[in-house]
């Protein structure tokens, strides 16, 4: 069910709906203490952080105990060997790739890059903010762009808020919290043309998720565009949020630039991560799996909210943005809240990458 709704309306419903789940920002230590393996009860189902329920596959299960045995060396061999199948997976070379502790150190790296040159970083709002306010922290000023009246990213808004003090122009696709995903070739297009003025990253966490998939990907672009950088993670469709892997796909000029920053000699994943992330890359079957469950689930939430009148944005991710009607949320008692709201996979401003 497509929405109606005014941007001004939709978003004081967002934020209402937002006011009553239980959320964390980025910077919030975790709470539980555990003492099993996992702090959580068997019966409690956890889909209020955007992860994948599905993984990790078998394969990388077995990676991670195979990576045991060299658990006594530093994990330089399968850093490489784990960029050298990334690259042949993009069609690109191990120089164009930097891995990282997630998706989110390499945000945090980029905002430090470029957040410490002052001048402003140009992006929507709202967006996945942990670069944004990162890079405010080092006193660069996050100029925001309205999303448009349909929810989009606001490229023409994007590239009119650009002048002499940009440093960075941050979009992420499908973005997060509203799930939408940017026509492939109005953002190409963009990227092209911006990049040849400003540095331009673009978020790719669930682009794995999106209608074509990896096919919509900007990772084709950064060989003739040195500023473009990519942003990829493990997280969600691969499942390996707990282990940390996540990547830039750039120009070799950039990743060095990137890598100059880059804390611990830029070995900040662990054997096991590594080796998992391989074994991942070479299971099709199970990323295909765990692609078609994701969206399945997805689409049950959907129908549900159209069974029910609840206004939605259409989500390219694995998560549903949606705006909760006052009849609905006060008529419930707090427990059952708190179910609804984790069942229909939405976080408004939690979702580590």
């Amino acid at each position: 069910m497509t929405t109606n709704l005014s941007r001004r309306s939709w978003l004081q419903r967002s934020a209402m709906a937002a006011a009553i789940l239980p959320v964390s920002r980025w910077y919030q230590p975790d709470s539980y203490i555990s003492r099993s393996g996992s702090p959580f009860p068997a019966s409690i189902i956890r889909l209020n952080s955007n992860e994948n329920a599905y993984g990790p596959s078998q394969a990388a299960r077995d990676a991670v105990m195979d990576s045991l045995n060299e658990a006594n060396r530093y994990p330089r061999h399968f850093m490489a060997s784990l960029r050298e199948e990334i690259a042949r997976r993009e069609n690109l070379t191990p120089e164009h790739i930097l891995l990282t502790a997630g998706s989110t150190e390499l945000l945090g790296l980029v905002g430090l890059v470029y957040g410490l040159q002052g001048g402003e970083v140009v992006a929507c709002n709202p967006t996945f903010d942990f670069m944004l306010i990162y890079t405010e922290r080092l006193g660069c000023r996050w100029s925001r762009t309205p999303l448009t009246s349909t929810y989009q990213y606001d490229l023409q808004g994007l590239a009119k808020a650009t002048g002499p003090d940009t440093k960075l122009i941050f979009i992420c696709n499908p973005n997060n919290p509203t799930g939408i995903e940017i026509p492939n070739g109005e953002l190409r297009a963009f990227c092209e043309t911006q990049a040849k003025k400003y540095p331009v990253y673009v978020d790719e966490a669930y682009i794995e998720l999106s209608p074509n998939g990896r096919e919509s990907s900007m990772a084709s672009l950064v060989d003739s565009n040195p500023n473009l950088i990519v942003g990829r993670t493990f997280s969600k469709v691969h499942g390996l949020a707990g282990l940390r892997i996540g990547y830039a796909i750039a120009n070799p000029v950039t990743i060095d630039l990137l890598a100059n920053f880059h804390i611990g000699r830029g070995m900040t994943i662990s054997s096991a991560s590594a080796n998992a992330a391989i074994a991942c890359l070479k299971d099709a079957e199970f990323e295909a799996y765990s692609r078609r469950k994701i969206i399945e689930g997805r689409e049950m939430v959907c129908k549900a909210f159209d069974n029910l009148g609840i206004e939605y944005m259409p989500s390219a991710a694995n998560f549903v943005f949606f705006g909760m009607i006052n009849s609905i949320w006060i008529q419930s008692k707090p427990w059952k809240r708190k179910i609804f709201s984790s069942a229909v996979m939405i976080t408004f401003l939690d979702g580590q990458e």
